[in-house]
């Protein structure tokens, strides 16, 4: 509800014409308004198996390409390859050089990081035990050792290397 008075006091004539004026003003009313947008909205109604289908149907053809976009690549080189196989011949004698050069470094870091991890003083301590163990054999059990190259824990199938200075053990994978 709205209520809404204007009170002008005073006699002069500005007050009356303001009185007369204004007074049209002074309203009060009373109104009931109930809204709602339930004729606004969309009647809910169950889906049909070809919309499920519609919906659904992009999502799966994303999930196949995304599977399928390897394949893809695959099948490109292969016809790529039939029409060029000069150029095909190259790239494979590049990966393969590629591939060999990176063995050959591997090759040269494991060498680099034994020679490095042997040439390693072993601390006091270490070497203290290692001397217990070589005095009495039956103190080895203390003294876990691992592979120089891979530093897998040791194993009985180890092999130590020969050289008397060195006895650096190697795991068999790495021997």
């Amino acid at each position: 509800s709205h209520h809404l008075s204007v009170h002008v006091m005073g006699r002069s004539l500005m007050a009356r014409l303001l009185r007369g004026s204004v007074g049209a003003l002074d309203t009060s009313s009373r109104i009931e308004l109930d809204t709602s947008n339930v004729a606004c909205l969309p009647q809910p109604r169950r889906m049909r198996w070809q919309e499920y289908a519609d919906s659904c149907l992009p999502l799966v053809l994303l999930v196949l390409l995304c599977l399928t976009q390897a394949y893809v690549y695959r099948l490109r080189r292969a016809i790529a390859a039939f029409y060029f196989p000069k150029r095909e011949k190259r790239r494979v004698l590049y990966f393969y050089n590629k591939l060999l050069r990176q063995r050959q470094s591997f090759v040269q870091r494991q060498r680099k990081l034994v020679a490095q991890r042997a040439r390693q003083h072993p601390g006091l301590g270490l070497s203290l035990l290692e001397w217990c163990c070589r005095c009495w054999p039956r103190l080895r059990c203390w003294l876990r050792r691992s592979c120089t190259v891979c530093g897998t824990p040791r194993t009985p199938q180890d092999w130590v290397c020969p050289t008397p200075t060195c006895s650096a053990p190697y795991c068999r994978p790495c021997w």
